[in-house]
């Protein structure tokens, strides 16, 4: 009896599982990340037009991982919403953004926070601002803060808003430093505090004060400030 014609280590059966010699294209490019069924027809078009595969095919050969892999990832940027989209456009014009789930984005991993801080670095970073002082914050919003809204030549900086021993004379010296001071509303913050920064701030130091706790919300205010 005749034996059964093995398909080719490019995986054209339709049926084509993970193996040592194939990957199956469509559940390689969801573990890449790009999970939607759009993601999925764009990236198989970019591996059809570098040669790596072809219409209709299911399986890919291992030993092309690498190349498809970085064809991929140097054409199509993952994004979920029109903001993550520009985002990334002004990160990198090559990349082609595309929708995927909220949680395989670049731009944002599905949080607000994230997404907020990253369109605030480029808001500090297209004005040149280079020193940041937050007034207020509990120190969990501070540390996540700090984390988020980095780039480099950022100094950010942060002033307990309980503070008992917090002097006119340290406000001045902070704010001498400062191009920009944002008053963390809401936040474990003093009068007695705040005011030091808001009642005769040097005219070299642009005051924000923002009325919402969230990091999202101080983040948008300071885009808003800009004219963002």
């Amino acid at each position: 009896m005749a034996k059964a014609r093995r398909g080719g280590n490019d995986g054209d059966a339709a049926g084509t599982a993970h193996t040592a010699d194939t990957l199956q294209i469509d559940r390689w490019l969801r573990e890449l990340g790009y999970d939607t069924p759009d993601a999925i027809r764009r990236a198989r078009a970019l591996l059809e037009a570098a040669g790596l595969s072809r219409p209709g095919k299911q399986g890919i050969a291992a030993a092309k991982r690498e190349r498809a892999e970085a064809t991929i990832l140097g054409g199509l940027a993952r994004v979920c919403s029109d903001e993550c989209a520009a985002l990334s456009r002004k990160v990198s014009s090559r990349r082609v953004p595309v929708v995927t789930s909220a949680a395989r984005c670049e731009v944002c991993g599905g949080s607000n926070n994230r997404r907020a801080a990253f369109a605030c670095a480029r808001t500090l970073r297209s004005h040149r601002i280079s020193h940041v002082l937050v007034v207020g914050g509990t120190a969990p919003q501070q540390q996540e803060l700090a984390q988020l809204l980095t780039f480099d030549g950022l100094a950010l900086e942060f002033v307990d808003g309980m503070r008992a021993s917090h002097s006119q004379k340290d406000a001045i010296a902070n704010m001498n430093r400062a191009q920009l001071v944002v008053i963390w509303g809401s936040t474990p913050l003093r009068h007695a505090v705040s005011n030091l920064y808001t009642d005769d701030p040097p005219d070299h130091v642009r005051i924000i004060t923002t009325s919402k706790r969230g990091i999202e919300a101080l983040c948008r205010e300071i885009i808003r400030s800009y004219g963002g």
